[in-house]
């Protein structure tokens, strides 16, 4: 029998000892290859886009190498694609994950298989000062609102026109950009009122540029946020679940989003 002395030393051990995991088993066809291709549109910081060496930076790009590391260390090449056109080029087999700002909505999940690493909220960007006095949804009726093609904000600004024009009240002209950078352009040089993005984007190019924008209307619509995968590439998607819950038990995940200053939109 185990003395006292002895009976808290393992259990101060067990303590001590690193968490265990289930084993990640990436597809045979990664180590085959030795590479793995991600899809992103690459224009949407903090999250995806290019640094001033055109290197891919971002809380999701430090994910996919991440990622990558635990499969087995493939290398990884990046193809990028315009924001609408990423479940398409997936679905052709041009990459094997989409690792992007992904929203989880039903008819995505529909035709791909989503792993969530995090929540996101949208917001409403305005210039400086605020010189339309824009502060809720209804506000930006009469006004040009940026917006990115394929978005979710996009939606929800256009299910926003509907009750507009059921109040009898003005709606907003959708100015349809195909990247962050032109639309937050198009509002610096006055072709727009206000762009609607994710509060990621806002607070990143609010935080750039300080004396230009500012976010005008609060976090609305938080939703989940994912990494996309083909439905038929299941082993995949279960590989990066696992690697995204190792993440989250070994500390590694919440360093990620406290690294970009995002660690509100963590996963409950």
């Amino acid at each position: 029998m185990l003395k006292p002395t002895a009976l808290l030393a393992c259990a101060a051990l067990g303590l001590l000892a690193p968490p265990t995991f289930a084993a990640v088993t990436a597809p045979p066809r990664l180590a085959e290859s030795g590479k793995i291709t991600y899809c992103s549109g690459m224009d949407s910081p903090p999250l995806v886009s290019f640094d001033e060496a055109q290197k891919p930076r971002g809380l999701t790009v430090d994910l996919g190498t991440e990622i990558a590391a635990r499969l087995g260390g493939p290398k990884i090449e990046w193809r990028v694609i315009p924001f609408s056109g990423l479940v398409p080029a997936l679905l052709a087999k041009q990459c094997d994950m989409i690792v992007d700002q992904l929203f989880d909505k039903p008819e995505r999940r529909q035709v791909i298989d989503i792993v969530n690493y995090m929540y996101s909220s949208q917001s409403v960007v305005v210039p400086k000062g605020n010189p339309k006095a824009i502060a809720t949804l209804d506000d930006l009726g009469g006004h040009k609102v940026a917006v990115l093609n394929g978005s979710t904000i996009k939606t929800l600004l256009d299910g926003e026109n509907d009750s507009l024009a059921k109040a009898g009240k003005p709606a907003m002209k959708l100015v349809v950009y195909n990247t962050d950078t032109d639309a937050f352009q198009a509002l610096r040089i006055g072709q727009v009122d206000a762009y609607g993005t994710t509060v990621e984007t806002a607070g990143y190019y609010a935080g750039m540029a300080p004396d230009l924008f500012q976010e005008a209307v609060p976090a609305f619509s938080r939703i989940l946020t994912g990494l996309g995968m083909r439905k038929d590439d299941g082993q995949l998607s279960a590989a990066v679940d696992q690697v995204i819950k190792d993440m989250r038990s070994d500390g590694s995940y919440s360093q990620l989003l406290k690294k970009w200053n995002v660690s509100s939109d963590t996963l409950d």
